[in-house]
């Protein structure tokens, strides 16, 4: 669905990098809005929309049920409607305005409450002249039947739609009281490390649960990323990114039948530009070009759409430790692969890119693991008293010593103990793995029968199963798995080279 600006008049400034800016470039619900002789954030290029409107989506491609009860669009009245809207109308005949928080040539965004709950919500109305079109008709049901079906902590939900005969099509979305990202980087010129790397994580984290509901989110940007405020512990606040705007997702099955290219063109991914369908891929490539933004203070690629789209196509990007002096080798290696031109060559999914990163902020020190619990306390290790089980002592010693890979999983395949051959083995180096699930890691291309296994371990039948590993070289490496229970919930993991 096009962007609702924030503000009613467009005005001009320009950046550093001769980039225009306009504060007519949000999309959000509950954005504060803010006067006018403040600069905007940067206004990016957006590429042209198809002119042919897309079939809707079948009932058999999205699993949400309540996705699968949307009804679809209702054909168009020919009596035009003037949009009345006035803090005395009921929208939808629930709906009391309360302030106007948005205005844009596309529509307007609305405080209001419901009448019977007595609950604040952001409400979208669309233009009469953009609602006139069938294609933008298509796109503001597409947008409200895929957001309706999301459940995340980082997605903004979509509670309510429909048409009014005063205002005419309208989106009722839970109310966020937060600031665009866009306008936070054009205020700060670029974030933190340590900031960037929590936003993109929960960005990356709502994209996954999107991905397993069978939908492309296709336009992650900053303006489509409305950064709050949550209470945590009780005490202090915590950073929550909430994204929005699903006017261009599109199913993971309608996608592969339509090859139109549609989103901003700063952030498309290549197998977009070269008329191949949306993947989840694509999004990976989304969520590199924003983490390079937030980190670098600017896009990749900049310019005429045309420059910008090849880019995209044929130049690598400047790598970002020339912009960011001191930037860790292993954050700018996770962006890159993220970048990659070719599918194929990027994280294989949006939980594989998920792993990496959670990775590197464990080895940068900004964990977010424990999300929601009490900060680890790091402990020095101290020689065991006297009295202490020197069995105990010498089995820890063992394990931890060990050349051969061994971990100690729960039921459920999450690890509760991993020596360092363990670690290195699945991750690449010395890191902590403990509450990590097995699917979560490297391990899981090779072994997809893991839950099984585990639960067949448990009920008496002790595993060995040769997995084979594709190596960087185009070589295979064959491991023997093996399995073996320890106690009624728990099992002992190795993995053996063989050498055939």
């Amino acid at each position: 669905l096009p962007e609702v600006d924030i503000h009613d008049e467009p005005s001009e400034v320009r950046d550093n990098h001769h980039r225009t800016l306009s504060p007519n470039r949000h999309s959000l619900s509950g954005a504060r809005a803010v006067p006018m002789t403040h600069p905007g954030p940067p206004q990016l290029p957006r590429a042209a929309r198809p002119t042919a409107p897309e079939k809707p989506v079948s009932k058999n491609v999205v699993a949400s049920r309540s996705m699968m009860q949307t009804p679809q669009p209702p054909a168009r009245s020919a009596e035009k409607r003037v949009h009345t809207a006035q803090h005395s109308s009921l929208i939808g005949g629930r709906y009391q305005i309360v302030q106007r928080i948005g205005q844009g040539g596309m529509g307007k965004v609305y405080k209001v409450t419901h009448t019977h709950l007595s609950r604040t919500f952001a409400l979208k109305i669309i233009s009469n002249q953009v609602a006139e079109t069938d294609e933008a008709r298509e796109l503001f049901y597409r947008e409200a039947r895929f957001a309706s079906a999301m459940c995340h902590p980082s997605i903004t939900s979509v509670v309510d739609f429909g048409e009014d005969e005063k205002v005419g099509m309208f989106m009722v979305m839970e109310f966020v009281d937060g600031e665009p990202l866009n306008r936070i980087l054009f205020r700060e010129k670029r974030l933190s490390v340590r900031k960037a790397c929590e936003i993109v994580v929960q960005i990356a984290e709502a994209l996954h649960y999107i991905h397993k509901q069978n939908v492309v989110h296709c336009d992650i940007k900053t303006e489509n990323i409305l950064i709050t405020e949550e209470e945590y512990e009780g005490k202090r606040t915590r950073m929550v990114p909430k994204l929005l705007d699903f006017g261009l997702a599109r199913s993971l099955v309608a996608s592969r039948a339509s090859t139109s290219l549609s989103g901003t063109p700063h952030y498309v991914a290549p197998e977009r530009i070269r008329g191949e369908p949306a993947s989840p891929a694509s999004d990976v490539y989304g969520v590199g070009i924003l983490l390079y933004e937030l980190i670098c203070g600017a896009v990749p690629w900049d310019g005429p759409v045309q420059k910008i789209l090849a880019g995209h196509l044929d130049e690598k990007p400047k790598p970002p430790s020339q912009i960011v002096e001191g930037l860790d080798p292993a954050l700018e290696t996770l962006i890159l692969h993220a970048l990659e031109k070719k599918p194929a060559n990027r994280h294989k999914d949006m939980a594989a890119f998920l792993y990496e990163m959670r990775t590197v902020m464990d080895m940068m020190g900004i964990s977010r693991r424990n999300r929601g619990g009490p900060a680890k306390r790091v402990v020095i290790e101290q020689a065991p008293p006297p009295t202490a089980n020197k069995r105990d002592e010498n089995a820890r010693i063992a394990f931890d010593t060990c050349r051969l890979p061994l971990a100690l999983l729960s039921n459920h395949g999450v690890i509760i103990a991993a020596n360092p051959a363990f670690a290195k083995f699945v991750m690449g180096l010395q890191v902590e793995v403990e509450g990590l699930p097995v699917r979560s890691t490297a391990l899981a291309n090779a072994w997809n029968t893991a839950e099984h296994d585990i639960q067949r371990t448990i009920a008496g039948s002790p595993i060995r199963r040769i997995i084979e590993i594709d190596l960087a070289d185009g070589e295979v490496r064959r491991l023997l798995l093996w399995l073996d229970a320890v106690s009624r919930d728990q099992v002992l993991l190795g993995v053996q080279p063989l050498d055939l």
